[in-house]
């Protein structure tokens, strides 16, 4: 549904002289991650309204935005999975930062931003094979998120400091930050078992 939907704007782009029917692919690929950000986007927020929560939402979209979009991270087969993967995410990160006593979230709140920092500078960013990066924009990228994994860092240490009483804020944004650090770690494992399945397949047929 998400795809016919794709090829219909498309159509209606091309038809209109907006796009060239060369880029069609192209296009069709941009309008699906549109849609389904915007889907998964909307849906987040509703839900955290409906629970009470809205500035977690708020919170958890924002850093997505400024950071995911660089780093790059666990690319699901299918965007529904995707969709499925991003609520799960964030219904688990409301509920820690629900059950955590205020009183241990600047320690274990600093801890991940620690991990996480040492993640991204060490893997990110990841590759989509779906819409593939030269190797300047893969530079430029490693350089983006790690200037901005720093300013998140600084803000959640420092919005601390300075606004104590919203620690509930600061700790969603240390947390949502670490999600996006395990998705990288995820998706590198998950790389490393393809690779690892790949090599083996080749080894049988040498040995067959």
């Amino acid at each position: 549904m998400l795809h016919k939907l794709a090829e219909d704007i498309s159509f209606y782009l091309i038809t209109n002289n907006i796009i060239d029917i060369e880029d069609r692919e192209i296009y069709i690929y941009g309008l699906e991650l549109l849609i389904s950000t915007l889907f998964t986007s909307i849906s987040i927020l509703i839900l955290g309204f409906l629970i009470g929560n809205l500035i977690f939402a708020v919170t958890f979209l924002l850093v997505h935005f400024f950071l995911k979009s660089y780093t790059g991270g666990y690319h699901a087969k299918h965007y529904y999975e995707c969709y499925i993967y991003s609520i799960f995410t964030y219904i688990v990160l409301v509920i820690l930062n629900c059950i955590i006593s205020d009183i241990y979230k600047p320690f274990i709140g600093l801890l991940l931003l620690i991990i996480s920092m040492l993640v991204i500078f060490k893997f990110a960013p990841i590759e989509n094979k779906n819409n593939p990066k030269t190797e300047e924009e893969m530079v430029r990228n490693k350089k983006i998120s790690r200037i901005r994994i720093s300013i998140l860092s600084a803000t959640g240490v420092l919005g601390y400091i300075v606004k104590a009483d919203l620690i509930d804020i600061w700790f969603m944004l240390a947390i949502t930050v670490f999600s996006i650090a395990y998705s990288i770690i995820k998706q590198k494992y998950l790389e490393r078992g393809v690779q690892g399945g790949k090599h083996k397949d080749e080894s049988i047929k040498k040995h067959c």
